[in-house]
């Protein structure tokens, strides 16, 4: 019988959710991850089996702990503007979108499986605008996203146009 495991699989996949947040996919070395984490090289090929592996369990957490909660509390909005409102403060201001437009971006034109997760959640927020927009849900949700994208690609200075 093998060893237990010595760390805590949900704590690993949220540090590594922060840096694949901060840094991207590219942009996030194994061994970032094994900082981020605190989890050896060894333990983490041995309980995610690659670093993708590790980004599709990430994804997958993503969307049930942060984007379907919060695509939830905005369906459940029964005023229009109070539910595009809270689009943009879920998704403009908060941690919801960040990581997914990151995997939109950057991982999805080339991988199936996040194309597929990223789909996931977009389609959440134009499904939680739905009953309060109706047909125009899915330009809203690419408005909310896209000025999310905007915001994210600034630099930390503030710039007026």
């Amino acid at each position: 019988m093998g060893r237990p495991r010595a760390f805590d699989t949900d704590q690993a996949v949220t540090a590594a959710a922060v840096a694949f947040a901060a840094h991207g996919y590219e942009g996030t070395s194994v061994d970032d991850l094994v900082t981020a984490t605190g989890v050896h090289r060894g333990s983490l090929y041995k309980v995610f089996g690659s670093k993708r592996s590790l980004h599709l369990t990430v994804l997958r957490s993503h969307l049930d702990h942060e984007i379907h909660p919060t695509a939830a509390a905005i369906a459940s909005l029964t005023d229009p503007q109070q539910a595009l409102a809270a689009a943009i403060a879920s998704y403009d201001n908060g941690p919801a979108a960040g990581l997914l437009l990151l995997a939109a971006a950057e991982r999805a034109p080339h991988d199936p499986d996040v194309a597929v997760l990223v789909t996931e959640g977009i389609c959440a927020l134009e499904d939680a605008l739905r009953p309060t927009h109706g047909d125009a849900a899915p330009r809203l949700a690419s408005t909310v996203l896209g000025t999310r994208l905007r915001l994210r690609a600034q630099p930390n200075t503030t710039k007026e146009h």
